[in-house]
């Protein structure tokens, strides 16, 4: 849009337009009961442990209560977190009746609780004005709101047009001070997009070589032409795309006002088949820019500095995931956040990198701790079929299995590896207890856990290799439209393939609650 046409728009024109012209209305209409949702909140965001200005752990709610921010800007923080609460139980509801369940609440809405504390602190780092970090917050709670295993790839543009829908709620539209607000917001969130820029690249080549049923990316870039001209043409198009997306602040590549790449006319028409109209860029020498990065480091930080973004990493790969997170095992799947780690931090401003690090040793010594109770506990299940005399008793395995890891590995942990508060010892001993009842309600629904047979050469004490735990999962085929074709696979591998979720839960369960230990 020119400025000549957007200086006619009115402010309410301006909004509608974009919130993507209401396209998220339903999802996120006004609080019906601000009172009840908003205690709802509190009473959440009490369960996100986090660390106050003191260095004693406390919750999300009570640090950024506690921040130098007005009543007004706090107040709008939390009426715009819990609307996108509710929307995250209308989602979480649809999803469990389409027979999925646990991607919204689960995932998004817990990765965005976490997130809002980290955004909070690259806000200091970046010395944002109170108004800025307010900002930075909010874009933050809109960044995965709309986010769903069918909109990766555009997940931040559905967002910021939820954003603006919102925000139109609480500000006025005749007031241009504040529609620049809105519009600064919006931006951000869709800014976010680009983090981690390779990862990136390579998911939108991905989906474009599918598209256009060209060879698999890799193939493709390994090979280069082939005989076909007219695919040597798109398979050049592809290239050029993932080069601009994966080196983001390259000024050759970008518009003249460093918000977007710089796409040629050949590249949008083959980009807007897979729904991308331009990629959004947080180019540092443009000021605004401040409120993304603030957010990208957020992200950065809860998704691969702690153990709860671990966690949330586990859950979008693996089985039931898109096809092009289908990892062996869940070591590959905890070993690609550390990858995008790495691809993550070339992005981020220089200020906030110590954000970045400042988490690495106890991310590192929770998953380690995780891995090490998981290895105990897999290799010394014996039960038998759902007739055996002997039945499971879950959570006294977990406890089990956790003591033999503790001796055998006491550096890891030892009392003053990590510490808490009697909020997170609960939090521990509830994840126990869900472990527990994981292993007791597989036995009762499929009666033994399925093992590979055991191997002539295997090394390792215990029972047969398990799929997706120490040795690679076989996943089944897929339809045109890339859903699961179960009836690919043996019934031994269907259901080596339904425990494998429960691999990933159990993994997510002891992530979790490893959050609440701070070294």
């Amino acid at each position: 849009m020119s400025e000549a046409k957007a200086t006619k728009q009115t402010g309410k024109e301006r909004l509608n337009e974009l919130s993507g012209f209401g396209r998220w209305k339903e999802l996120f209409p006004p609080l019906e009961n601000e009172e009840t949702a908003l205690a709802s909140l509190r009473e959440d965001l009490a369960e996100v442990p986090v660390l106050g200005t003191d260095g004693k752990v406390t919750n999300t709610y009570a640090k950024i209560e506690a921040e130098d921010l007005s009543r007004a800007d706090k107040d709008l923080i939390w009426h715009c977190l819990a609307l996108v609460r509710e929307a995250y139980l209308k989602l979480e509801d649809a999803d469990c009746q389409a027979g999925g369940g646990g991607y919204q609440w689960n995932m998004n809405w817990k990765h965005t609780r976490g997130e809002l504390d980290q955004v909070l602190e690259a806000c200091r780092i970046l010395e944002l004005s109170p108004q800025e970090a307010r900002d930075a917050m909010i874009a933050s709670i809109f960044s995965d709101a709309v986010k769903n295993r069918g909109n990766f790839i555009v997940h931040n543009v559905h967002g910021a047009q939820a954003a603006a829908q919102v925000l139109s709620y609480f500000f006025d539209p005749d007031n241009p001070e504040e529609i620049k607000i809105v519009e600064r917001i919006v931006l951000a969130v869709k800014q976010h997009q680009i983090a981690p820029p390779e990862f990136m690249a390579r998911t939108v080549a991905v989906l474009l070589c599918r598209k256009f049923d060209l060879e698999p990316f890799d193939r493709l870039i390994a090979r280069g032409n082939t005989i076909e001209q007219a695919k040597n043409k798109l398979n050049r198009r592809v290239i050029s795309i993932y080069s601009k997306i994966r080196l983001p602040y390259q000024k050759e590549h970008l518009s003249d006002d460093l918000l977007t790449i710089k796409f040629t006319e050949e590249e949008r028409e083959m980009l807007s088949a897979i729904e991308i109209e331009d990629w959004y860029v947080p180019h540092p020498d443009v000021r605004d820019s401040v409120i993304a990065h603030a957010l990208i480091a957020g992200d950065h930080s809860i998704n691969y500095n702690n153990p709860d973004g671990f966690a949330k990493i586990a859950l979008i790969r693996g089985p039931s995931t898109e096809a092009y997170f289908e990892d062996p095992t869940i070591y590959d799947s905890l070993e690609s956040a550390m990858a995008s780690f790495s691809d993550s931090y070339k992005i981020l401003l220089p200020e906030v990198r110590t954000l970045a690090l400042n988490g690495i040793r106890r991310t590192h010594l929770a998953v380690t701790r995780v891995l090490r109770i998981m290895t105990e506990l897999f290799a010394n299940i014996t039960v038998g079929p759902r007739d055996s005399k002997t039945e499971i008793n879950g959570e006294e395995m977990v406890r089990q299995a956790m003591d033999r890891a503790k001796m055998k590995n006491p550096d890891i942990f030892e009392r003053d590896a990590g510490y808490s508060s009697e909020e997170g010892h609960r939090i521990l001993e509830k994840a126990v207890e869900k472990v527990g009842l994981i292993l007791a309600d597989w036995q009762e629904e499929y009666g033994a856990i399925p093992f590979c047979e055991r191997e002539p050469s295997q090394s390792e004490p215990g029972p047969g290799r398990l799929p997706f735990w120490n040795t690679p999962l076989r996943y089944p085929l897929r339809d045109q439209k890339g859903e699961l074709l179960m009836s690919s696979l043996t019934e031994l591998e269907q259901r080596q393939f339904a425990f494998a979720l429960r691999i990933r839960e159990i993994a997510v369960e002891l992530l979790r609650a490893e959050q609440w230990f701070f070294c």
